[in-house]
């Protein structure tokens, strides 16, 4: 469809830029059968355009010896109408540019395009006339055979060298992208698995069951951890595109299981579900979801010490809403201060780039709430 657009409006350019110049050169120089043989000529040449894609040798090499025969039929008149019929035409300028810009593109090798250089360069010589020059034909004859191709081979060339900077300014992403992934994971992972190994030592040396369940929470609690940081590692060290979203009923965000961490934790979090996930939910929608529960629940934990949390999960056929909303806190958490405070910005960015939308703020009560509403197909 684009394609069309842009061939329609540049044909459409070419068949007024060829009536333009006749009506001015007939206006300066006076009405003439040969102009008007040359109007016609461009504006049948026009529709070669059109095929400058599947065949760009082809058309080029068409374009200019219909442009030489043009200039040969305007030579044959009276000067006046040759000389202001090369100066105001832009047809023929604005077709080669157009025709050399194509080729260079394309990358067709050289030993294909001989005799579009060949013919372009013909029609060089015969524009200015050196058998007969004149300041008039020469400067006109330029402008109209030679200055436009190498303004298409400027175009083409600086065209080239901006794709060639942003593929190196991305390779110089992707570089930093792995090397901010490796460091990530030797300190993170590193720091990780010591905590997990200590506390399954712990574990077995715990002098009773609730100290033993406890570290064995918080083991699992690590190990989980570094799943989600190989997970996230392998996303980076993708260039950042992780696998499509598979539709799949498991997609559905774990929320009993993270609240029941959160209770465990001393938390006092009731959760409220209503609805079953859509079929079409997808893992992208359902983690997003989970990582806004997540969020939710550890700014209540640092910010609202023994508040009562609620967390209601509303599944529809298009969207997912979730709210999770805490009472006023009955004291003054010793978190309070840790963390850095940019975790509710990159919970806004994550669901927004889904096509999501959440609101956080307080309920005017003391309280706090986070809305957030998902599409179902992230």
């Amino acid at each position: 469809m684009r394609r069309a657009l842009v061939d329609g409006a540049l044909l459409t350019l070419l068949v007024a830029a060829a009536v333009l110049g006749g009506l001015i050169t007939a206006h300066v120089a006076g009405p003439g059968g040969l102009l008007w043989t040359v109007v016609g000529i461009q504006v049948l040449t026009s529709v070669t355009v059109l095929g400058r894609r599947r065949r760009p040798v082809g058309t080029g090499v068409l374009i200019a010896l219909s442009a030489l025969v043009q200039t040969l039929i305007a030579f044959a008149g009276p000067a006046p109408v040759a000389e202001n019929l090369l100066g105001v035409s832009a047809w023929v300028p604005l077709v080669l540019s157009v025709a050399v810009d194509n080729i260079v593109e394309r990358g067709v090798p050289a030993r294909r395009t001989a005799w579009v250089w060949i013919s372009i360069g013909v029609l060089t010589v015969v524009s200015v006339r050196p058998w007969d020059p004149t300041t008039g034909l020469v400067v006109n004859g330029l402008l109209h055979s030679a200055v436009a191709p190498l303004f298409g081979l400027y175009l083409a060339a600086r065209r080239r060298k901006i794709q060639l900077l942003e593929e190196h300014a991305e390779r110089a992403r992707g570089e930093e992208r792995t090397r901010l992934a490796a460091e990530l994971h030797d300190i993170v992972a590193h720091r990780v698995t010591l905590m997990t190994l200590q506390a399954g030592a712990l574990s077995v040396s715990a002098p009773d069951a609730a100290t033993r369940q406890a570290v064995e929470e918080l083991r699992e609690h690590g190990a989980r951890a570094l799943d989600e940081l190989r997970e996230l590692v392998g996303v980076l060290r993708r260039d950042g595109r992780a696998a499509a979203p598979a539709l799949d009923e498991s997609a559905a965000p774990a929320l009993a299981s993270l609240v029941g961490e959160a209770v465990r934790a001393g938390q006092a979090v009731r959760l409220t579900e209503d609805g079953s996930p859509s079929p079409a939910l997808s893992r992208v929608t359902g983690r997003t979801a989970y990582r806004v529960v997540q969020e939710a629940l550890t700014n209540a934990r640092k910010h609202a010490a023994g508040a009562e949390v609620r967390v209601s999960a509303h599944y529809g056929h298009d969207d997912l809403r979730i709210v999770v909303h805490n009472t006023v806190p009955r004291s003054r958490s010793r978190l309070a201060r840790t963390g850095s405070g940019t975790g509710l910005t990159g919970l806004r960015e994550r669901v927004e780039s889904i096509g999501g939308r959440i609101t956080a703020g307080p309920d005017g009560s003391g309280g706090f709430r986070v809305e957030t509403v998902l599409p179902t197909r992230g």
